[in-house]
């Protein structure tokens, strides 16, 4: 077979699960030869396209205005005729529905992936697309296609999120960044990575109001709040507010960073939902999943199937993320060090088990193979 064109289209490329996913797709991607272009509005990991010569287009990929819609449906499909794609994936709403126009004008096969669930309100089941095939990261993305859009179940293949272990290795130095942060070795670290909107960002809150409650039995305690979103600004100023009566910082917000896997690796218990739960778990750390979903509290080998099973979402919990349920997992990690040891090596094991990189890429690139030759098949009859 020649070689594959893939456009991969998405709405933003600033720090996030799906984001994330999409760089390291990329990159596995063209490791195997594959010819990789990837359109969105831009952002900060444009910097780890460049650096691995990807070629990045810039189009309004994240707005839904006719104006914007109109735009990206002429840019993509400017790029699949230029490029001769083999086949568009798109990644979240806009780009899937900005994707089947493309389809239907050029006659390329496109296909989505649902990174999570999504409101069904409103009539967005009615204009939501999906393609030919569909990829969900967990069974219960899945089961929320078919209840919630209709989707044909024969066309959904659950393919979970794939960590590249080499990036997210336990051994890296994170020395320079805690330096950097005025951090010192011997604090105990709270690390929570999110794109800091709407209910996510709520959990950055409630993590601060959780602190009070943890200083008491941990004085050394330091909570690090990466990511950036619609409440950065109120995270912001509620860790000023705290700081202002604390001795010294305890609180800080870095914004969005590049460098998770050494903000990540300086952790002593991560709190998080979804990917950055599993990169997490790569850097050997101990995970709380505290999601707008529920709360799944300290991840184990007891709930580990059922975690997994809802994307380490929360979903699946009876229990609500407030902050003196966050005080507790917390509190209970921090003075368990074995515990902690035990539960980041368990984690790690895991990943390697169910959610590399190269699995994800492999199932990835054979539904692309899959598609591209029913199609043609299509075509000779």
């Amino acid at each position: 077979m020649e070689k594959l064109t893939v456009l991969l289209a998405l709405m933003a490329l600033d720090a996030g699960g799906a984001e994330t996913h999409v760089i390291s797709l990329a990159k596995q991607l063209k490791k195997r030869g594959v010819e990789v272009i990837v359109a969105s509005h831009g952002g900060k990991l444009t910097e780890f396209l460049e650096s691995n010569d990807i070629k990045h287009y810039t189009l309004p990929l994240d707005k839904k205005s006719p104006m914007a819609l109109a735009s990206s449906i002429k840019g993509l499909t400017a790029i699949v005729k230029k490029h001769k794609v083999d086949i568009i994936h798109a990644h979240a709403r806009i780009p899937a529905w900005v994707s089947q126009w493309v389809s239907v004008l050029t006659g390329c096969p496109y296909i989505t992936t649902s990174h999570g669930i999504y409101s069904t309100g409103w009539g967005m089941g009615l204009i939501s697309a999906w393609g030919q095939k569909v990829i969900a990261v967990s069974e219960d993305v899945k089961k929320h296609l078919i209840a919630g859009f209709k989707v044909n179940p024969d066309k959904i293949f659950v393919i979970p999120n794939g960590i590249d272990l080499e990036q997210f290795d336990p051994s890296i130095d994170s020395s320079p960044v805690e330096k950097q942060l005025g951090l010192k070795h011997e604090d105990l670290k709270i690390v929570y990575i999110s794109r800091l909107m709407g209910a996510r960002g709520e959990i950055a809150l409630r993590l601060i109001k959780a602190l009070p409650q943890i200083k008491d039995s941990f004085p050394n305690v330091k909570l690090i709040v990466v990511g950036e979103g619609d409440k950065y600004e109120s995270i912001a100023k509620m860790a000023n507010q705290y700081n202002e009566k604390a001795p010294e910082n305890s609180v800080i917000v870095t914004g969005a960073r590049l460098d998770t896997p050494q903000i990540m690796n300086m952790a002593d218990v991560a709190v998080g939902v979804g990917r950055v739960a599993l990169e997490a778990m790569a850097m050997e750390k101990p995970v709380i999943i505290a999601g707008e979903a529920g709360f799944m509290g300290i991840l184990k080998p007891e709930n580990f199937e059922l975690a997994k099973k809802h994307n380490f979402s929360g979903r699946g919990s009876s229990m609500t993320t407030d902050s003196e349920n966050i005080a507790s997992a917390i509190k209970t990690l921090l003075s368990d060090e074995q515990l902690r040891k035990r539960l980041g090596s368990f984690g790690r094991e895991e990943v390697a088990k169910y959610f590399s990189i190269e699995s994800m890429t492999n199932q990835v690139l054979k539904i692309y193979y899959q598609l591209i030759e029913e199609e043609k098949n299509a075509h000779n009859r």
